[in-house]
């Protein structure tokens, strides 16, 4: 998995790309497909702006947060991106299970 940190305005210490990489290796937990995130962090209108764009095999998750301090604002995108992949993920499981009942073994006819 690959991870770009893109700054606008803000200065990325080693201490917050540490902070970044660890919250989204949380994403490795859900998917095992994610193959690259970008993540941009700027300042717009005195608030800090974190904003991620997950992508993985055929789909991409975008988010966006701002908050008066940076890591609040991390927190509140990975938050937002995890519940993206989960809601995905169960839409997929539900079409799966659809698909298997509509497909799936009939009944034996009783002559």
């Amino acid at each position: 998995m690959q991870i770009t940190i893109t700054d606008d305005g803000i200065k990325v210490t080693d201490a917050l790309k540490h902070y970044i990489l660890d919250k989204f290796k949380r994403l490795e937990r859900i998917t095992h497909k994610t193959t690259a995130i970008h993540i941009t962090l700027s300042i717009e209108n005195l608030d800090q702006v974190a904003k991620a764009l997950v992508h993985t095999h055929g789909t991409e998750f975008y988010a966006s947060s701002e908050n008066e301090s940076l890591y609040p604002a991390i927190d509140d995108l990975i938050d937002k991106i995890e519940l993206q992949i989960n809601k995905h993920k169960q839409k997929i499981k539900e079409k799966r299970h659809d698909r298997s009942e509509k497909y799936g073994p009939e009944e034996s006819k009783e002559l």
